[in-house]
């Protein structure tokens, strides 16, 4: 990214968000890997996003402590990088009209979110929107048939369209523009995409480095990079866009149930709030560190039991046998932590 940056140098620009668990583990394990960030803050054409420090589902239970997640987490991003976090991405990109409140008053007014079909309706994700209650906040869409098409399918030897070229993406993207007159597609995808879950042998940097080299010679449409908090300079949004329960990136039905569909997680959810009082008042620090980082979306993604196909590069973590063995081993966790915050 550092090399595309240089090459393309004002005509590339790409967004990270990187919660506070992950900078931890770098700060301790890689320290390389955040000088390798700092190199790219430092070209100017690099945002960083604001989100929950710990991948956190607090969004979803407890404003308060999802308000302490966010400021905690904006203030890592200054102190690892020089700057302030203007624009906010969700854990797994969750949102209502709700939640898009509680992070106006915290101070951002461009958010990030699925563009879930059965909240837009015959609308498009190539448009700017804004929640219905504090329309300041402007939201931006994942265009997600097109980062699927990646993240998904880049190495799906099944579908018609394998192998996935750069020539072949940019008809994908020419026929989306067809199709709309809207002024924007919004990719975000998972960081590991691009050598984790698809390593270099298959091919991943060969077709980004292609593809952005497309975009930026583009001459039919005039491509332009933009990142989240460019657009507050864009026009105003075209419609509000409602969403009284939660939406997220998850699977066809975009909703929560990844996390807190079935009773298994829905309790170990419910009891993992229960602490906060208890949180609050302790003083043993590691104990109270624990309960923050049970907080961690992950955790209730091992006790799903939504063995859809399409999960199948999340399957590769898999580490219990069972949701059944997930959801023990985190009660148990759990009551280990409310024992030591009692003490």
């Amino acid at each position: 990214l550092l090399d595309l940056i240089k090459k393309h140098g004002k005509d590339f620009k790409v967004t990270f968000s990187i919660t506070g668990s992950a900078l931890e583990q770098f700060d301790r394990y890689e320290p390389d890997v955040v000088r390798s960030f700092k190199e790219l803050a430092d070209t100017g054409q690099v945002e960083f996003l604001a989100e929950t420090y710990y991948h956190s589902l607090a969004s979803l239970a407890n404003e308060g402590e999802f308000k302490h997640q966010v400021e905690k987490h904006v203030k890592a991003i200054e102190d690892h990088f020089g700057v302030t976090p203007k624009a906010f991405r969700n854990t797994e990109l969750i949102y209502s009209d709700n939640i898009g409140k509680q992070v106006y008053k915290l101070g951002f007014k461009t958010m990030l979110t699925e563009g879930a079909r059965h909240i837009l309706g015959w609308k498009n994700t190539s448009y700017l929107y804004c929640n219905p209650y504090q329309t300041d906040v402007r939201l931006l869409l994942r265009s997600y048939k097109l980062c699927d098409d990646i993240t998904l399918r880049f190495q799906d030897h099944t579908w018609d369209q394998y192998p996935l070229t750069a020539v072949k993406y940019m008809q994908f993207i020419q026929n989306v523009m067809g199709d709309s007159d809207g002024p924007l597609l919004n990719f975000f995808w998972d960081y590991e995409t691009m050598g984790e879950h698809y390593p270099a042998e298959t091919g991943i940097f060969a077709f980004f480095e292609d593809l952005i080299e497309r975009l930026t010679q583009d001459v039919t449409y005039g491509f332009q990079f933009i990142t989240p908090s460019d657009v507050l300079t864009m026009d105003t949004p075209v419609s509000t866009l409602h969403a009284p329960w939660p939406i997220s990136c998850s699977g066809e039905e975009k909703d929560t149930n990844e996390w807190i569909g079935n009773s298994l997680q829905q309790e170990a959810f419910s009891q993992l709030f229960k602490l906060e009082d208890l949180y609050k008042n302790s003083k043993n620090k590691e104990a109270k560190l624990a309960w923050l980082r049970l907080q961690g979306a992950d955790h209730f993604n091992f006790m799903s039991d939504k063995w859809l196909e399409h999960r199948f590069v999340k399957r590769n973590f898999e580490v219990y046998t069972s949701p059944y063995q997930a959801f023990i081993n985190y009660m148990n966790v759990l009551n280990d932590v409310k024992i030591q915050l009692e003490k």
